[in-house]
């Protein structure tokens, strides 16, 4: 069941107090809706009821799906201790974000059925790639779906507003896969951050084995 609160946030621009709904913890199967405002990446959206004053809130919550066994915890900027996993959630992946966009990035990568290190191994080959394209080191990749045999991710360069689409064949995260049998890799117990620094690491001991 979602956990939900209502707290009273002050505008700083009308100087009144409203009302706001946030959520501690998100069910997928109970809660379609709020799922979808994460993929919308509107949950943490706030407006004033007076002057319109917009606001994008943060703030902890734990994002839990059953049937697909896994669970996504959200510390804003990667703050914040690791979770305890209690018991109904053990043999559960769970991973640990910091902010709504990876979150989302992980549910699209778990809903397809694909393993988010293997995909984090496909980014940094990709990235790799790009970053020599746009001469910039700084950019942010998202997974964004698979089709007709490519995953493609949306690429983010700083100074563009809007993201640029690039894709790879599928047999790369196929060898990224291979490359996580070849080292035995297995997920921790605990919620853990998977990401490029992850992926970094893991090439650089496949390259070392």
């Amino acid at each position: 069941m979602s956990t939900e609160i209502v707290k009273d946030i002050v505008c700083p621009h009308f100087g009144e107090s409203q009302k706001y709904r946030l959520y501690t913890g998100i069910n997928a199967e109970e809660n379609p809706e709020l799922k979808q405002s994460i993929l919308d990446e509107t949950l943490f959206d706030w407006r004033c009821q007076r002057c319109n004053y917009f606001a994008a809130m943060a703030y902890p919550f734990i994002y839990v799906d059953n049937r697909a066994g896994y669970i996504v915890c959200l510390a804003p900027g990667g703050s914040g201790r690791a979770l305890e996993s209690p018991e109904p959630f053990g043999g559960y992946v769970k991973r640990r974000v910091k902010n709504l966009a990876e979150m989302k990035e992980k549910i699209m990568i778990f809903d397809r059925g694909c393993h988010d290190v293997a995909v984090e191994l496909v980014k940094n080959a990709l990235c790799t790639i790009i970053k020599k394209r746009y001469n910039d080191s700084r950019l942010h990749a998202y997974f964004s779906r698979v089709e007709a045999g490519k995953m493609e991710f949306a690429i983010f360069v700083p100074r563009n507003l809007e993201p640029v689409y690039h894709s790879t064949r599928m047999e790369v995260y196929n060898q990224s896969q291979e490359v996580l049998r070849t080292l035995d890799y297995t997920d921790p117990e605990d919620f853990t951050t998977v990401d490029a620094r992850l992926a970094q690491r893991i090439i650089e001991q496949y390259q070392n084995t």
